[in-house]
């Protein structure tokens, strides 16, 4: 029976749209992930016949996708050196294996600090294709030995 995960284990890995595989070392110690996806809205199509209003659903959207990291100069420069304002190809490596893959643009930035708080960057990917989700067996055969 399989069980549910915990986020240990979650890797990001980034590559240059369209070349080989992915660096077989993840690009950096994340915090969690974001969410593949979001619903879509609604498009009305109510006509002066109809006595309800009328809708049918929009394009999915998957909306901004970020991730947090701690900041260290070393994990700075390493997802700074990846956000170069070109498509990139995104894979999310989850613990089990399977994985989420996609197309987008990335962005990093050191966020506010508070007293006592820990200093921590965003990557933030902004998405052109809906993430297709993959197989073990898919997540391995894209990532180098």
């Amino acid at each position: 029976m399989e069980q549910a995960m915990i986020d240990l284990g979650i890797e990001v890995r980034v590559k240059a749209h369209g070349e080989g595989k992915y660096p077989a070392e993840k690009l950096v110690a994340v915090k969690g992930m974001p969410a593949t996806g979001q619903a879509g809205g609604t498009v009305e199509t109510t006509t002066s016949s109809d006595a309800v209003k009328v809708y049918i659903p929009d394009r999915p959207d998957t909306g901004d996708m970020d991730f947090t990291y701690n900041y260290t100069d070393t994990a700075l420069q390493a997802v700074k050196a990846v956000c170069d304002n070109t498509s990139k190809d995104i894979l999310i490596k989850l613990p089990d294996g399977t994985g989420v893959e996609y197309t987008g643009v990335c962005q990093t930035w050191i966020n506010e600090v508070s007293v006592g708080g820990v200093i921590e960057c965003t990557l933030h990917t902004v998405p052109s294709v809906a993430p297709a989700y993959l197989t073990t067996t898919e997540v391995t055969g894209k990532i180098t030995a």
